[in-house]
């Protein structure tokens, strides 16, 4: 009897410590008569201070229809005047088949006096292309609350996310509550510290809740993302009870099955459509695969308009693709599948988680995550993007490398064409293939007040992918521009003149020749008279370099969108009777290894032969991502490039 009393007793505790821990009260947090709050420590520094951000989710049956509505309530600290400006007009979105209902709101002033917001003040405005409700909040005071409250009315989804973090305002609660008919389960998850309960039935109505105290603001901080850092929580049906309570739905297995499906299924119409587009492309004879699929790509690229908006009932109907050369995202990917199932080159769909935002996740099928496709070529190991007009094979969207995504691999069943699908990485190219490199060939005039250079910009894999598209989409005059800005930045000159342009074209990613951009320069700027010293800023030749100071804590990962190596050789031609008296400044190390291997340095040296001094500059990176660990070395390579700008060599006449 004594063990069966302590068995009982702990689970009465158990339930009682996660019922504190998880409120499952439906009721609102709007008071009648409100009270002041306090803003905590260390909080009550910023400018404002999110005491609560409430937000409920309800799936509502109506006449045999299910909507959603979502009841928004936030409670703002105001801490001082920047804090007034930030809440001072409060902005609702408007979203496209939602309805907007009951707005409230109120400021709760430090007297307990109260003004509230009445309806006829607020506006509904276009603003960027985008509807807003917009109100403005009378009275604002430091010390002063800001409260508001509304409901949104919209149609069905069985996916959906909440933000609950910042980048500029911390909150020292959230609540999330998701509300569904009893017969509707969902899983939920939280995500980067934001805790959330499993579900319980409560009446006619199952429900799961969610909480997260003393949510940090996450500033931007230089070389990071913040987005996949921030706490959410993503929601998704996963079973209709009604129905069948054993059978899980909106799986990643099926999202494999339809997506295959859509890509590949033609009429036909469309495989009549095909076999005429394809006899007009001119493919290498006697080609490998690789070589094809460039080509493929690249012919469709250039006769196909992608429009991500294009909107008609027939963008993605591959008869209409190919007769009006025009196509949304989902129409082009459909033209590339039969292109390469016509011309029987082995290929497989892929999903890509994001590095730069919320990425899918193999334990929760959200599909409103797999919003991007890739091609993967498995008998390459490479991959196109088949939206990026201006990118080639076989280069991607940086920000779909070194992440995890889910792989459509084809198969057939019976007369039945399907794919099953299973998480795989997506890999990048290798850390030798991306470069920003330049050589600069300097020499005094006759005056010794002018040095002439010769710049060469010389770019490969994802370091030209910023200015391919130059030459492609731009006119010759903004060309011109374009480059003149880039040379500029060499030796801060407009006195540009013999501009080169070599290997322009996006198939030359296929065997990465690089991108050269060369010019010859006459600067005055890098040059300063001393009496008979000459003094040459020899720094500033690499071109601008970012300084990172750190005045709070760094709380990201480093992370860059590839890994590169910038290598430079200046060649300085010293005039006659002329000896620089500090080469040492040139010479600096500044380099981490593991296992022997660099993994990123700043390392400058020179060597002199007569008048000629060569000077060689490396700045390897060869990773993505370094852990919070590192970033003080990260930084101390970072600065030592900014270190380097402000040598200034000093010529003594002999």
């Amino acid at each position: 009897m004594k063990q069966i009393f302590a068995l009982t007793l702990l689970v009465f505790l158990s339930k009682l410590l996660f019922a504190q821990e998880f409120d499952y009260s439906l009721n609102t947090t709007w008071a009648d008569k409100p009270s002041m709050h306090e803003a905590h420590k260390p909080f009550d520094s910023s400018s404002a201070v999110g005491i609560l951000d409430e937000r409920k989710i309800e799936y509502r049956n109506e006449k045999d229809n299910l909507f959603i509505y979502e009841y928004d309530h936030r409670i703002i600290k105001i801490m001082n005047d920047n804090g007034i400006e930030m809440f001072n007009k409060i902005y609702i979105p408007v979203y496209a088949n939602a309805e907007i209902q009951n707005i409230k709101a109120r400021t709760i002033l430090s007297d307990g006096k109260v003004i509230d917001i009445s309806t006829d003040k607020i506006k509904e405005i276009d603003e960027d292309g985008e509807t807003y409700k917009l109100f403005a909040m009378d009275g604002l005071e430091k010390g002063c609350e800001v409260e508001y409250a509304y409901t949104v009315k919209r149609n069905l989804s069985v996916f959906g996310s909440q933000v609950f973090q910042r980048r500029n305002v911390p909150y020292q609660q959230a609540k999330f509550t998701l509300i569904t008919p009893s017969y509707l389960k969902f899983d939920a998850k939280g995500y980067n510290g934001f805790k959330v309960s499993k579900d319980s039935v409560v009446g006619e109505q199952r429900i799961i809740v969610g909480y997260s105290n003393n949510i940090d603001e996450l500033e931007e901080e230089k070389y990071s993302n913040q987005d996949p850092y921030l706490q959410r929580v993503d929601y998704k049906l996963s079973y209709n009870i009604s129905k069948n309570e054993n059978v899980r739905l909106y799986t990643w297995k099926e999202f494999a099955k339809q997506s295959f499906t859509g890509y590949t299924n033609r009429t036909q119409k469309e495989e009549k459509a095909l076999d005429a587009f394809i006899g007009k492309m001119q493919l290498p004879s006697n080609a490998d695969d690789a070589a094809r699929i460039l080509a493929i790509e690249d012919y469709v690229k250039n006769n196909i308009n992608i429009d991500k908006k294009l909107i008609a009932d027939d963008a993605d109907n591959i008869e209409h693709i190919v007769k009006n050369k025009a196509a949304d995202d989902d129409g082009i990917v459909r033209l590339f599948a039969g292109i390469f199932d016509k011309l029987s080159i082995n290929y497989q769909f892929v999903f890509p988680g994001t590095r730069t935002g919320f990425t899918i996740d193999e334990e929760l099928e959200n599909w409103n995550r797999a919003n991007d496709v890739l091609i993967y070529f498995p008998t390459t190991g490479k991959y196109i993007s088949p939206v990026s007009v201006d990118l080639r094979y076989p280069y991607i969207p940086f920000e779909f490398t070194a992440i995890r995504g889910l792989f459509l691999k084809g198969t057939v069943i019976g007369d039945f064409k399907t794919a099953i699908g299973s998480f795989n990485n997506v890999s990048i190219e290798p850390f030798d293939q991306h470069a920003i490199n330049m050589e600069a060939d300097i020499r005094f005039d006759e005056t010794l007040d002018t040095i002439l250079i010769n710049s060469k910009q010389i770019l490969r894999g994802y370091g030209a992918t910023s200015y391919r598209p130059i030459y492609a989409f731009l006119p010759a005059d903004k060309q011109e521009e374009a480059n003149k800005e880039i040379i500029k930045a060499v030796a801060g000159s407009e006195n540009i003149s013999n501009i080169k342009i070599e290997n322009p074209a996006f198939t030359n990613y296929f065997d990465n020749k690089p991108l050269v951009i060369s010019a010859d320069v006459k600067s005055t700027t890098l040059v300063e008279r001393a009496g008979n010293k000459i003094l040459l800023k020899v720094g500033d030749v690499i071109g601008p370099q970012a300084q990172m100071y750190q005045e709070k804590p760094r709380r990201l990962p480093v992370e860059l969108p590839f890994p590169h190596v910038l290598d430079r050789k200046i060649i300085l031609h010293i005039p006659g009777g002329y000896t620089v008296k500090n080469l040492n400044d040139i010479n600096m190390n500044i380099e981490y290894k593991e296992d022997g291997e660099t993994t990123m340095g700043f390392v400058s040296s020179y060597t002199q032969n007569s008048n000629e001094i060569i000077i060689l500059v490396n700045e390897t990176y060869r990773k993505i991502q370094y852990p919070l660990s590192q970033f003080e070395e990260f930084k101390n390579v970072i600065n030592a490039s900014a270190d380097f700008n402000k040598v200034v060599l000093v010529l003594q006449k002999n």
